[in-house]
């Protein structure tokens, strides 16, 4: 994906230090900045085992604590990580619907656009967490911690409510919230 500005003269000298590519068409007196948009995906390796193990995957993140998990557009739709260390992870645009992340620590993740409809999150800790503009429609965030999190513009409309319409957790092991 390739996007033109306009650019005034007088930033382009900046810009060029700066590592952007400067074209001036032909048919243009003004120079075109073009700059390259890569589309950011997960580690794949990372969502596989996250998804085979959730203790194999605490292991790692015990073994590897510099690491930050890149989970950016992950489909864990329906995954069972009750207790799962996902601190710092990138988790943004992932689709975690109808996920159990019941216990999961998601202290400081980017959880920004996620998709999280009726999601379990019950004592899940969210500390210092970024979920802005995600869709926790439905979500259960009972007992969840909370401090510090994000969530302009978020949509929470029906979260807390046990089942989510048309849903249930019954599949996932983890007791209502009372």
């Amino acid at each position: 994906m390739r996007t033109n500005i306009t650019v005034r003269r007088t930033l382009i000298a900046a810009l060029i230090l700066s590592g952007y590519a400067l074209t001036v068409p032909a048919a243009y007196a003004t120079p075109t900045l073009s700059v390259a948009v890569a589309s950011q995906r997960a580690d794949a390796d990372q969502v596989a085992l996250l998804k085979r193990s959730v203790a194999e995957w605490n292991q790692w993140r015990t073994d590897n604590p510099s690491v930050k998990p890149d989970l950016t557009e992950a489909d864990l739709a329906g995954a069972d990580l009750l207790g799962a260390n996902l601190s710092a992870a990138d988790l943004t645009d992932a689709t975690l619907t109808d996920t159990n992340l019941t216990e999961a620590n998601l202290t400081e993740a980017k959880l920004t656009g996620v998709k999280a409809t009726g999601a379990l999150l019950f004592s899940a800790t969210l500390d210092n967490a970024n979920a802005q503009s995600a869709n926790l429609e439905g979500a259960d965030l009972s007992s969840a911690k909370a401090r510090h999190t994000v969530f302009a513009s978020a949509d929470l409309r029906r979260a807390n409510r046990w089942p989510p319409a048309g849903n249930s957790h019954a599949d996932h092991g983890s007791p209502a919230p009372h």
